[in-house]
């Protein structure tokens, strides 16, 4: 049978602009998740606020929290419409119900802040229980942050986003601290288990962070190196000493340091957001260059493939895909078809080009991905925890790292047979 050089050339440019497609897509998402960022950095901070203000009996922080809700609903907002327009006004992609089902999880949860807010204002509940609340909506949207970059198809962004969502969790765990130490300081009380849990946040963000300099690139870990000579942060080790140091009977007024401990912990919170706004910069740029490169390497497809038109050896396609699998494997083809091919190499080269190309990106995205799913079933793994158990997401983390340490064996290991015990 005549071969089909025509079709050969349809499919040898459809990849292409499938792989321009779902860049342009995956730049799209990155924009959305700027946004997402920029709204998890305002709900951090209400959470801190409303600790405050429900720890101190509504003496501290009223007029402040009132404000910070609107700065809030901006960036909501702002979301909602990010997402419309990245992922209802496109053709969905193939393999994006888990994203659109998180999606729609994470929005399900954010139908819960008005009633939230509505029961910090009349103290219908204390600031522990605010603060998990709180948590559950900021995890659910981290949590569509995380199935973004598992859907990611270019290593050099993949790997940013791999180090922006390790960043955006470290400054969670911070996040976490700042509303814990706000109460403590707000209602005079700073019991054993409390510590422990203020050592358990101070422990995850160095976790988080060592993670996020594996895949930053050198200036986004030289930013980072600067945030740790901040004055914030010593001031911040300061107090978290004087934290440690409470007795669980303290009966010193302690109240004004809960403004003063808000003050230092949002100020070296804030630099981190400034450090995530450049990892956001960073991201976008990855994505345009890449766009740009698979842009320009489709132009010098077609214009090849002009030339081939014109004078084309008369090899099968069933012997090119041949030559495609013995190279792709290591194998060296050594017959009379390899020598006709020989000949004129074009065609052969173009798509072994192309699938050298697709084998190097899935060896390079290999790496990071296995580090998003381990991030998946550990965070599966609490989530069951969470919902069987009653806990809260700190203290379903302390129990899988516990576990982890008595068993000596990783805190993956751990989520793993926990799922299966439960499936």
């Amino acid at each position: 049978m005549a071969h089909n050089n025509s079709l050969t050339k349809k499919f040898l440019l459809a990849a292409k602009y499938e792989e321009i497609h779902a860049l342009e897509q995956l730049q799209k998402s990155c924009y959305n998740l700027i946004k997402l960022g920029q709204f998890v950095h305002q709900l951090q901070k209400e959470r801190a606020m409303s600790n405050i203000y429900l720890a101190s009996n509504r003496t501290l922080f009223e007029q402040q929290l009132q404000q910070q809700i609107k700065h809030s609903d901006v960036l909501q907002q702002a979301l909602f419409e990010s997402l419309a327009q990245t992922y209802l006004c496109t053709k969905p992609g193939v393999g994006n119900s888990r994203l659109y089902n998180l999606i729609t999880i994470s929005l399900q949860s954010l139908d819960t802040l008005y009633s939230l807010r509505e029961k910090v204002a009349k103290q219908a509940l204390n600031a522990s229980q605010s603060t998990q609340s709180f948590t559950q909506i900021i995890t659910s949207l981290l949590n569509v942050f995380l199935e973004t970059a598992d859907g990611a198809s270019d290593p050099v962004i993949t790997r940013l986003l791999v180090a922006y969502f390790n960043f955006m969790q470290g400054k969670e765990y911070a996040g976490q601290e700042r509303a814990c130490g706000a109460m403590a300081f707000a209602s005079n009380k700073f019991d054993s288990e409390q510590k422990a849990l203020l050592s358990h946040f101070q422990h995850n963000q160095q976790t988080s962070f060592e993670f996020f300099s594996q895949y930053a690139d050198e200036q986004l870990t030289a930013s980072y190196k600067l945030l740790l000579q901040d004055e914030s942060n010593q001031e911040i080790d300061k107090l978290r000493t004087m934290l440690q140091q409470l007795a669980p009977n303290n009966n010193q007024e302690l109240s004004q340091l809960s403004e003063v401990w808000f003050d230092v912990a949002t100020a070296r919170i804030d630099i981190m957001h400034q450090i995530e706004q450049q990892i956001s910069k960073r991201l976008i740029a990855a994505a345009k260059e890449q766009i740009v490169a698979a842009k320009q390497s489709l132009d010098t497809h077609q214009g090849t493939l002009a030339i081939i038109t014109k004078d084309s050896p008369d090899i099968s396609i069933s012997t090119t895909a041949t030559l495609l699998s013995a190279e792709l494997n290591g194998c060296t083809a050594t017959n009379i078809a390899a020598e006709k091919l020989a000949a004129n190499k074009t065609m052969y080269d173009l798509i072994a080009e192309q699938s050298q190309h697709i084998k190097l990106i899935n060896n390079a995205l290999s790496e990071a991905r296995n580090v998003i799913n381990e991030q998946k079933i550990i965070n599966q793994a609490k989530f069951i925890l969470i919902e069987q158990l009653k806990l809260t997401e700190a203290q379903a983390h302390k129990k899988l790292q516990k576990q982890a340490m008595d068993n000596h064996v990783s805190l993956h290991k751990v989520a793993e047979q926990i799922i299966t015990l439960v499936d």
